[in-house]
């Protein structure tokens, strides 16, 4: 596997050599595509080209940079990779999953050993149900994230073959000769705050133990919401180390949460996230730092390579949110990661919803918030 940089044309000749298998393009949304996916597209027009845009900047070995850059897989390297794009929508992708599921499966001959997922914000966990259903409720492991811009104002797109949708998804199946491997991590704790959701719309939670849901959380956070409890407004930049946690299982005595992020209080006292809740659900406020945001990176990696043997490349997928969170410390991501990996190459990008697979007693894809995953070539 390569990384090449591909934010200036001019370089494109230089870089773009070798007649890779695919090509994974990760971006930021000050650099249009359409010219790499077309140059990239002639010179070699049998091999796919998939992905995302990327929150600010994309993980790669140099560390967290803005631009356009692609991960190339060799042929020596003996991976497949078929990607399916589709416009969608919250009323039809469930279906729309579904239907690309099968149609991977078609293409391969043979079911996946390993999904990478990248959607629009919105509709993930219909997606999610949609390739379920497919599999008969056995589906491979699937890891990704949602596709971002770089201030939540809808520039995000995805993208495969030769397309892109600013409204949709891009799912993509690998087979490879050798395990493919992945991990879906939070690197938050959690604290002794919870309830339990007593009345939801979709993603938006209007109650917590019969009161409302956004004046419960604030009284956990310690009144940081302020003056949002009265008007309403966004609240990202205030709950970034404190999402809301579900229970999923446990790794021996560890429990493990899949995790939402709350990003706006509504005047009527309700609380959105980006991920869908239910009622009856328990909510546990989790905790985190900096530092513990950066070493997560280490956690992913190796939970992923536990049982891998030399590794050839890696995709990291890590939330836009927690960017936000370590600042400056974005690159430090991009190098642990590296280490971790054996410095093999990867790219990474970040995004406005992770999605992950929690192999325990019950192996279940699940989409989640503030979270990180990464899938592994061996």
């Amino acid at each position: 596997m390569r990384v090449w940089n591909v934010t200036e044309l001019g370089d494109l000749d230089a870089v773009a050599t070798g007649a890779p298998s695919w090509m994974l393009l990760y971006s930021t949304v000050d650099r249009p595509t359409h010219e790499i996916r077309s140059f990239l597209g002639k010179r070699f027009p049998d091999a796919p080209l998939f992905g995302c845009t990327s929150f600010q900047g994309v993980f790669g070995p140099e560390g967290f940079s803005r631009g356009a850059f692609v991960l190339t897989c060799d042929p020596e390297d003996r991976i497949r990779a078929v990607p399916v794009l589709r416009a969608s929508n919250p009323a039809r992708a469930r279906g729309d999953a579904r239907a690309v599921a099968a149609e991977i499966v078609a293409q391969l001959g043979a079911p996946p050993d390993a999904l990478l997922l990248h959607a629009t914000p919105g509709f993930e966990e219909r997606i999610l149900e949609g390739v379920d259903e497919a599999f008969d409720g056995h589906p491979p492991p699937l890891y990704g994230g949602s596709a971002a811009d770089d201030d939540l104002s809808g520039k995000w797109s995805v993208h495969g073959e030769g397309r892109e949708e600013r409204e949709g998804f891009v799912l993509v199946g690998f087979k490879a000769e050798k395990p493919v491997h992945g991990s879906f991590v939070a690197g938050y704790t959690p604290g002794s705050r919870k309830g339990r959701v007593t009345s939801v719309s979709g993603r938006r939670i209007r109650t917590i133990d019969g009161r409302p849901a956004a004046r419960v959380y604030d009284e956990w956070i310690g009144g940081a919401l302020g003056e949002l409890l009265a008007k309403g407004g966004n609240a990202l930049s205030r709950t970034t180390l404190h999402p809301l946690g579900r229970f999923v299982d446990k790794v021996g005595a560890v429990p493990r949460y899949v995790l939402g992020h709350p990003h706006e209080v509504h005047p009527d006292g309700s609380l959105s996230l980006f991920t869908e809740v239910a009622v009856g659900e328990e909510l546990v406020l989790m905790v985190g730092s900096q530092g513990a945001l950066i070493e997560r990176t280490d956690q992913v990696a190796m939970r992923a390579g536990r049982q891998a043997g030399s590794l050839r490349g890696g995709i990291l997928v890590y939330c836009a949110g927690c960017v936000l969170a370590i600042g400056d410390e974005a690159p430090t991501v991009a190098h642990r990661f590296q280490d971790r990996i054996g410095g093999v190459p990867f790219l990474g990008s970040a995004t406005f919803g992770e999605q992950g697979c929690f192999a325990g007693v019950r192996r279940e894809n699940r989409h989640g918030n503030l979270m990180c995953d990464a899938i592994l070539f061996e």
